[in-house]
């Protein structure tokens, strides 16, 4: 339910111009390691629908009692439109916490570059959320 929820709710946005889209859930349906899962598409929310329908780890049957979730659509001011830069976006490689972010993080290059050097944390972005991001841990 929590899936057709999101995936309704981006439809509703799909007035707007965008290039990519994506969703994530967090509970027992979300079969991942960190109990988050992500799915994003570029291009049209139909192409993430499909893709979040398309999961076989997903058991659409099953009633879970505690879920949650969060969908976006972007458009890209930073970085190219690709899957890889398209939101939620993860804090990590192992998805401890996603988030979605409206606007432009300006300074985003050498916050990057600070925790690039302190942190030692691979960055697997190209957009400013990525550095928004680790200086919240």
């Amino acid at each position: 339910h929590i899936l057709q929820t999101l995936i309704d709710g981006l439809k509703r946005l799909e007035y707007r111009g965008y290039d990519s889209a994506g969703v994530a859930i967090e509970g027992a349906a979300a079969k991942s390691e960190s109990g988050i899962k992500m799915i994003k598409k570029r291009g049209t929310v139909q192409a993430v629908s499909d893709e979040v329908f398309a999961q076989k780890d997903i058991d659409f049957n099953e009633e879970i009692s505690i879920h949650t979730g969060i969908a976006h659509t972007r458009w890209a001011t930073h970085g190219v439109p690709n899957e890889v830069n398209s939101h939620p976006q993860r804090s990590d490689l192992q998805n401890e916490f996603v988030t979605i972010h409206n606007g432009i993080i300006t300074n985003y290059k050498d916050i990057k570059s600070f925790l690039v050097n302190r942190v030692q944390e691979c960055f697997v972005f190209d957009i400013s959320i990525s550095a928004r991001k680790r200086l919240s841990i």
